[in-house]
């Protein structure tokens, strides 16, 4: 998990190098500042990285808030330990230059997500978890730029130390947003099943719940002194594992579909395949139609020839009846000659007709359109043949993976089917996504038209 790989990196500068960081401070909010830069202007051009685990962790370490969350929560703790603890002498010292290395941290993802949030906001892309995520993020943004700048030593000697006490307890309002803020974006995924996030869910909340109990506890024991800690140590035990334990009730599994595996490999590409035998109806429509109009057309035929048939025998009856005896050899030499003509018109009636050859409305190739997807564009390339998809390849460019995971599972074989990009439903909770591949691949569609 990439929040313990993080805890594990921050607890360990923490510990080892609390030397270095107190004489120079400077050189870790350099290298902290130099590293979020690097992030974000990576995360942000058009570099793509196709390592998955340099993708996800050696960049989503800073990008996704992992790190600066860790080296909060070493913050955190280091002001909830029992006084005289050997970690409290060993962090509080620091505990000013951790914040703001922590600080400095935190801004890659908030420039990260900022500017994504900021695009959806402008292109009308708003939700319940869009509006409490953003409210949350700009509290904590507020909280936090405030505190960083009264953390340097230079600022801090310059203001009255109640006052400076007094500022700092908005942190703890700072703590709680972090957890809120895991809470809106985690839990919806862990309620599907999404491998990984239900830990995620237990480990940040025994830092967090645990923190707020461990600093309770302290504060009663520093006001309070009582003699025996048995009663307030069971008291905060189970203060602890109550939350804890709701926490992980809400985010089980609600899911009761059999998980579907994500048809977007490692480079972030979806691809499907479908098999012609299955989705033929339109030509086996059109042939069929051609074959109906030829039984229709040689039907026809023979009908005409028995009436054309009838009417000549009957005339030539009725010429019978009205020549004189005199005249039956003449008769004779004429309807000789009608009935000579007869396999002559027979011998045309019955060459057979050409069959029709079978429409399509599609042309045969690929094509590939783009439209906005969540976070940027969403790209789709369709395989047609014979008015058949035969295959459909799906990428995006920010999306994130697990949401356009979802919309190509439940979008791209409804097209497939379909042999047409109207009438989809989209996947829940991945709307947005779910129709930039339709748009795209409506435009594919459009493209391919004859």
């Amino acid at each position: 998990m990439l929040f313990l790989t993080a805890l594990f990196i921050a607890i360990l500068i923490a510990f080892c190098l609390d030397k270095p960081l107190k004489k120079c401070p400077a050189a870790f909010y350099i290298s902290a500042a130099v590293l979020t830069v690097a992030s974000v202007v990576i995360t942000q051009s058009d570099i793509n990285i196709s390592n998955r685990f340099v993708r996800d962790y050696v960049i989503g370490i800073f990008s996704r808030g992992a790190l600066g969350t860790a080296f909060w929560a070493v913050v955190m703790w280091a002001g909830a330990m029992p006084n005289g603890s050997a970690p409290i002498k060993k962090l509080m010292p620091i505990r000013g230059e951790l914040s703001i290395t922590a600080a400095i941290l935190t801004f890659s993802h908030i420039i990260t997500f900022g500017v994504q949030y900021i695009t959806n906001l402008i292109n009308g892309r708003t939700g319940s978890d869009f509006v409490v995520t953003s409210i949350v993020c700009l509290a904590m943004v507020l909280i936090m730029t405030p505190l960083t700048v009264m953390s340097f030593k230079k600022i801090r000697k310059k203001m009255n130390g109640k006052t400076w006490k007094k500022i700092q307890r908005l942190a703890y309002i700072f703590y709680a947003c972090i957890y809120v803020h895991i809470l809106v974006l985690f839990l919806p995924k862990a309620q599907k099943g999404r491998e990984g996030y239900f830990l995620g869910i237990l480990v940040y909340s025994a830092v967090f719940i645990g923190y707020g109990v461990m600093r309770v506890r302290k504060y009663y024991i520093a006001d309070k002194k009582p003699e025996k800690k048995l009663l307030p140590n069971t008291v905060c035990a189970c203060a602890f594992a109550l939350p804890v334990a709701l926490a992980g009730i809400a985010a089980r599994n609600t899911n009761t579909k059999p998980s579907e595996t994500s048809a977007v490999n490692e480079d972030g590409v979806a691809v499907f395949t479908f098999a012609p035998a299955e989705t033929t109806a339109v030509t086996e429509a059109a042939v069929t139609t051609a074959k109906d109009k030829k039984s229709s057309t040689e039907t026809t035929a023979v009908t005409d020839k028995a009436e054309k048939t009838t009417a000549t025998t009957s005339e030539a009856d009725k010429k019978a009846e009205e020549k004189k005896p005199s005249e039956e050899e003449d008769t004779g030499e004429e309807n000789q000659e009608e009935h000579n003509d007869e396999p002559q018109q027979e011998q045309h009636e019955e060459t057979p007709a050409t069959e029709p050859q079978p429409t399509y409305k599609y042309r045969n190739g690929e094509y590939e359109a783009e439209a906005e997807g969540y976070a940027g564009k969403v790209h789709v390339k369709l395989s047609i043949e014979n008015d058949v998809i035969t295959g459909i390849s799906a990428w995006a460019d920010d999306d994130d993976p697990e949401y356009f995971g979802d919309a190509v599972n439940t979008v791209i074989p409804q097209i497939g089917s379909k042999v047409s990009a109207d009438g989809i439903d989209a996947c829940s909770g991945a709307t947005y996504s779910s129709n930039g591949i339709i748009e795209a691949a409506k435009k594919a569609l459009e493209q391919a038209l004859n």
